[in-house]
């Protein structure tokens, strides 16, 4: 079993009023807990890569000093953890609806399919979404709940802005709310920790046990519940009609060319 690194808060986080919260932080760029929001962001972008680690952590703690070195890649994780956050996001509202019990209970594979038939971007098909699973899966419940912040505060943002001292809406990514607000991102993650560690219709939980990065029970912060979202009709019907097993390129069906009689032409079989 794993444990975040994270020395606890001074204070006890818990019931808090998002919207003062939201517009207390971010309304200003200044990061009130550096001994813990910058390990969690080190944990959420290079979960099984120490060095990797290591080096960005080495980064974000020269900043106070003047540096405007950015850790490298970080637009791109940034964006393979939207894709994680859309994937077991979904999963949890499949839990949340009981759905598919009949075909052995919520899954990620299920929850791949609702994305991918959803989603419009590049670099959303299965075969990117397994893959952006397999590498960040150990900290999925960090980076939902980031993403799932970072969501919030964009609608807020849009119908007020957060002042001229805060952030734009071009800056807005689930770095800076893990930066900024890493006792709300911890505190969301607790509940996506609890729902992936338990074993819904199947053998196993989805989050391993083993390798997942868990969040400290003493690091000072209640756990607070995602808001709940319902799985819509067209978005039943796609699950009833998927096959199980499919995990994108990974399991279609290969094909073998075959010589036809004529010259120059290649058939599959």
């Amino acid at each position: 079993m794993r444990v975040l690194e994270i020395p606890p808060f001074a204070e006890k986080f818990e019931n808090p009023d998002l919207e003062n919260l939201l517009r207390a932080r971010l309304g200003q760029m200044i990061v009130l807990w550096p001994d813990q929001a910058i390990p969690l962001v080190g944990y959420m972008g290079w979960p099984n890569h120490v060095a990797a680690r290591d080096e960005a952590l080495r980064i974000l703690r020269s900043w106070p000093d003047g540096s405007e070195n950015v850790p490298r890649g970080l637009g791109r994780i940034q964006y393979e953890w939207s894709r994680v956050a859309d994937v077991f996001h979904c999963y949890c509202d499949l839990i949340n609806g009981q759905h598919q019990d009949r075909r052995g209970g919520p899954s990620i594979g299920k929850a791949i399919t609702l994305v991918e038939a959803n989603a419009k971007s590049r670099g959303t098909g299965a075969a990117s979404l397994w893959q952006f699973w397999g590498r960040y899966k150990d900290v999925a419940h960090l980076v939902t709940a980031a993403t799932l912040i970072c969501g919030e505060a964009r609608i807020r943002a849009c119908k007020e802005p957060f002042g001229p001292f805060g952030l734009s809406l071009d800056q807005f990514g689930p770095f800076q709310m893990a930066m900024l607000m890493p006792d709300l991102v911890l505190a969301v993650a607790l509940e996506f920790e609890q729902r992936g560690l338990i074993p819904y219709a199947r053998t196993e939980p989805v989050l391993d046990p083993e390798t997942l990065w868990r969040i400290p029970r003493d690091i000072n912060v209640a756990p607070l519940p995602p808001p709940a979202r319902k799985i819509r009709s067209q978005d039943k019907v796609i699950l009833n009609d998927r096959r199980a097993g499919n995990r994108g390129r990974a399991n279609q069906r290969e094909t073998t060319p075959v010589l036809a009689e004529g010259p120059g032409i290649v058939c599959s079989s």
